[in-house]
């Protein structure tokens, strides 16, 4: 069985691992690993930061979703309207024929300006 109140589809975006990447070289482009899945985003609360030199807004949301192999370091595209979500966490939830997948999803927007160094 599946969710009762899908509002969307999700495609989940995996980076392949590769521990002989330099962490600072840009990240290869991620990979789709699963795509219309039913779904359902929903905000659940959201900050904002300020810094000098510039603000971010970090909003965070729920989801729950078909049971999908989900992970902390994938991303999610909400089909429907093309926005782009951080997994920061998920677990399964199994159980009376609803089985799904719950997980907390960040989107962050906006830019901070880098520190300046100057060598003397």
């Amino acid at each position: 069985m599946t969710l009762p109140m899908a509002t969307t589809t999700i495609a989940v975006l995996r980076v392949p691992a590769d521990p002989a990447r330099d962490p600072l070289d840009p990240k290869p482009p991620a990979a789709v690993i699963a795509c219309g899945v039913p779904a359902h985003i929903s905000t659940s609360r959201g900050s904002e930061e300020v810094s000098s030199g510039g603000s971010q807004e970090v909003v965070y949301f729920r989801m729950s979703c078909a049971v999908t192999d989900l992970r902390s370091t994938d991303q999610v595209r909400d089909e429907v309207t093309g926005e782009v979500y951080e997994v920061t966490w998920a677990r399964e939830r199994r159980g009376l024929g609803l089985d799904h997948t719950q997980a907390g999803l960040k989107q962050v927007a906006g830019v901070v300006s880098e520190p300046r160094f100057t060598s003397r």
